[in-house]
């Protein structure tokens, strides 16, 4: 994977498209985003020799039969590279374009395990316009058919070439800004405990938890240089991505789905909704672990979280997170959420992401996920 950074990089595209003599172009993107992050007007002017074509009818988190229009309208136009614009769902779809292209009819079999994902060997150029997902260096995508959600898992799905031009991603509302951060933050968090964790993924976790501290009020207040705060962010965004592309995500992950589903928060805003609390369970002793690295590899890592962000002690923890939540203009309280009862707590309690569970550190009594829901 080849990576362009920094203001007006978006112009490597032009090299990029030279220098492999590809012509028939792949557009995918969001609607809206296209246009207001100014991507649109930018590609317009660069494209203008190239053969062109856009795709951009689909929702967020994409689904299956979205998948096969996007797959018609490439291959009915012979394209040589796909280009996704966009935020996190624009760059799943972009790689289920890229996973299926001239294979569509094992779509179905191949989400279902039956057979293995093929590499159609086209190549992909993930530009994110959002600060947060870091979609652009992972190997994953997800995508859902009938109500059911497929996560997918392959080396070439990671993008052949990513552009990180933070004036992109400037355009945002500021609570959409929030989530991005919010996204990118627990990815770093999650990274860092993960089972799957080793040394180097969370140096790299630490380091882009650290970059998204010293930007993140900036960036989503719009204080200061904007342009520098928005590149700064995007490349912190980017380092969560790559941690988490080795370590996964844990719980607030796998509980966060179904607030999406049921309750249309984002994704950054759904995961938060139980991190905090996770955060602080996890600084206390006495759980049963899912990582044989048991206890003290837990608590030194949490030492190093509450050190890198400032948390003095345990007790603080829930106080500091409202805190930074508050001055990003985000509320995480269960009694805010229209519709929301105690019985839908339970319900939400129970609808964990299996597989990334056992990826958390600990297992949690029940106490503890009552505690997390504010059952009780």
């Amino acid at each position: 994977m080849r990576l362009f950074k920094g203001i007006g990089s978006i112009g490597s595209i032009s090299s990029i498209l030279d220098s492999h003599n590809l012509k028939r172009i792949l557009i995918v993107s969001g609607k809206k985003s296209f246009r207001n992050s100014g991507a649109g007007q930018i590609l317009k002017k660069i494209l203008a020799k190239y053969e062109v074509t856009f795709f951009n009818d689909f929702e967020i988190n994409p689904k299956l039969l979205d998948v096969y229009k996007g797959l018609e309208i490439a291959e009915k136009n012979n394209i040589q590279i796909i280009i996704g614009v966009g935020g996190g769902s624009v760059l799943d779809m972009s790689k289920l374009i890229k996973c299926f292209f001239r294979n569509s009819s094992i779509a179905l079999e191949a989400l279902s395990g039956k057979v293995p994902l093929q590499d159609s060997k086209i190549p992909l150029i993930a530009i994110p316009t959002t600060a947060g997902t870091g979609s652009e260096e992972t190997h994953f995508a997800v995508v859902y058919s009938e109500n059911t959600k497929y996560s997918l898992a392959a080396d070439f799905l990671r993008p052949n070439f990513v552009i990180l031009d933070g004036k992109l991603s400037l355009s945002g509302s500021r609570y959409q800004k929030a989530c991005n951060v919010l996204d990118a933050m627990s990815q770093c968090i999650e990274s860092a405990w993960a089972v799957n964790s080793n040394e180097d993924s969370k140096k790299i976790a630490l380091k882009a938890l650290d970059e998204c501290m010293k930007y993140s009020f900036d960036f989503v207040n719009e204080k200061n240089d904007k342009q520098k705060i928005s590149q700064k962010m995007l490349e912190a965004s980017n380092l969560s991505g790559k941690a988490i592309n080795f370590s996964k995500t844990t719980a607030a992950h796998a509980w966060s789905y179904a607030f999406t589903s049921f309750f249309n928060l984002p994704h950054g805003h759904a995961v938060w909704m139980t991190l905090p609390r996770i955060f602080k369970i996890h600084s206390h002793s006495g759980n049963t672990y899912n990582d044989p690295r048991g206890e003290k590899h837990l608590l030194q890592i949490i030492d190093e979280l509450m050190n890198l962000m400032s948390i003095s002690n345990a007790s603080s923890i829930e106080k500091y997170f409202d805190k930074f939540l508050n001055s990003i203009g985000v509320d995480v309280e269960f009694e805010k959420i229209e519709s929301l009862s105690i019985k839908k707590r339970i319900e939400l309690s129970k609808s964990a992401n299996i597989e990334r569970m056992k990826n958390n550190p600990v297992n949690f009594s029940q106490q503890q996920i009552e505690y997390i829901f504010q059952i009780k």
